[in-house]
């Protein structure tokens, strides 16, 4: 992946045509650290919307949890992290319209060998801090008496899981894919009646969201999010 056309490591002064995209580099296949890079989904989709509009990007990696503060605060233009619409977040950003459709599953231990949420009884499911799948655990945790656990990081529950300190973490399809694909030992289970989709979030009365909105548009009649979506491997890219 080639990010030195449209990426600027430092600037004393930010340029006009600069957009500053904060991330968290621990969702693959949407926005991962490869050789100290962050690839992904995301990232290149974001990439051809800048290329689309004309701009540049730097990249800026941080916690999930606090991309909207970074926004608020205006340490960043706009931020692309596999980011859900919620009422909650709605008083506080704006969001473009969404660019993919996500589903979620529920990554756990083989010997565990969920094979519906009811299974999940007595057990502890992580998720990350901030996102919508701890709301979603938290609801489903009251359906199937289940305890959760939030950490910052995807990459930290992983762990946890692999250690026997938790029993499943909630995230969305194709990242679950990517983690079994990379860490024998571990399984999915789809959960196909909980699911959203994902947009990338503005500060409040952004004038670059009309923009990005009609990119995104031509970039699905184009047929470039579904080439970027079957090159990253998302579940049900053609």
């Amino acid at each position: 992946l080639m990010l030195t056309f449209f990426a600027v490591v430092s600037c004393s002064k930010k340029e006009e045509d600069l957009w500053i995209v904060g991330t968290s580099a621990d969702n693959p296949p949407y926005e991962f650290l490869k050789d100290g890079e962050i690839q992904g989904f995301d990232i290149d989709l974001m990439i051809a919307i800048a290329k689309h509009l004309g701009k540049k990007i730097e990249f800026k990696n941080m916690e999930f949890h606090g991309l909207l503060a970074a926004l608020a605060s205006k340490n960043i233009d706009m931020s692309i992290a596999a980011m859900s619409v919620t009422p909650e977040r709605l008083a506080r950003v704006d969001f473009s319209i969404p660019y993919t459709d996500s589903k979620i599953a529920v990554l756990y231990r083989i010997d565990n060998n969920f094979t519906e949420p009811s299974d999940f009884k007595g057990y502890m499911i992580g998720a990350q801090l901030g996102t919508i799948w701890t709301l979603i655990a938290h609801d489903m945790s009251i359906k199937y008496s289940f305890r959760t656990k939030s950490l910052a990081s995807n990459l930290m529950l992983v762990e946890e899981l692999k250690n026997g300190r938790i029993d499943g973490v909630m995230l969305e399809e194709s990242q679950v894919q990517k983690f079994v694909e990379k860490n024998n030992g571990l399984a999915g289970l789809a959960i196909p009646q909980y699911g959203s989709s994902f947009s990338i979030a503005l500060p409040k009365g952004s004038e670059d969201k009309k923009n990005i909105d009609h990119t995104i548009k031509s970039l699905r009649s184009n047929g470039t999010i579904a080439s970027l979506a079957k090159k990253w491997g998302l579940v049900g890219a053609e």
